[in-house]
């Protein structure tokens, strides 16, 4: 009996909610951003932002984006897939692919703070753990209270990312993101990106396998 309590609380510690992602671990011991990694992590960001389905929303069902400040691990994704769970290798550049995925192997627990240095076209707000809780509650509970509904209009749901994992070289790339939206969005996707010509261009989708 007392194994399988411990195996039932291991589960739980290491998955969220199907359709969403748990802000509590969010907020756990994140690491600072390291500066070799920043600025194509966030030229990463930047490109995705918003993610679907908030690319296809009105400008007044999605006046603002918002972001949480920190992370997610493997730990904090349902269900935890690891990238090669959803993408494949192109050919032409497999080696760099397999690269990020090592890069993914040896850092999937770390958890990232990220700071204001996204550039996006529109107005974000970098949301902490309890604002994402708060956010969340805004949206979906039923007593929530129309203080805490206006606080929250302006934002269709909240966006959270992984660390962005490279290859060797820096011209290959993952990341996961998940989009939260109540009851309309997908489940988190993995990303694999190449940089051309100085410029992050993204090769896949959805569940999608590359030939």
């Amino acid at each position: 009996m007392l194994r399988k309590i411990l195996i039932l609380f291991a589960v739980a510690t290491v998955f969220c909610t199907a359709s969403s992602v748990d802000a509590v671990l969010a907020n756990t011991g994140a690491m600072p951003m390291p500066q070799d990694r920043a600025a194509d992590s966030y030229a990463i960001y930047s490109l995705l932002m918003p993610g679907a389905p908030f690319d296809t929303m009105s400008a007044g069902q999605n006046q603002q984006w918002a972001i949480a400040d920190t992370t997610v691990s493997i730990s904090d994704m349902n269900p935890a897939i690891p990238p090669e769970g959803q993408l494949t290798a192109p050919k032409e550049h497999a080696r760099g692919f397999h690269e990020a995925v090592r890069d993914y192997e040896a850092r999937k627990y770390e958890r990232i703070q990220l700071t204001e240095q996204f550039e996006l076209a529109q107005s974000y707000t970098l949301m902490n753990g309890d604002q994402v809780a708060e956010l969340q509650r805004a949206k979906t509970a039923v007593d929530a209270g129309s203080a805490l509904q206006a606080k929250y209009a302006g934002y269709p749901g909240v966006t959270f990312f992984s660390q962005v994992f490279f290859s060797a070289n820096h011209k290959e790339a993952l990341v996961y993101m998940n989009n939260w939206c109540a009851n309309l969005c997908q489940q988190g996707q993995w990303i694999y990106l190449e940089k051309h010509d100085g410029n992050w261009v993204r090769r896949s989708g959805i569940y999608e396998k590359m030939s």
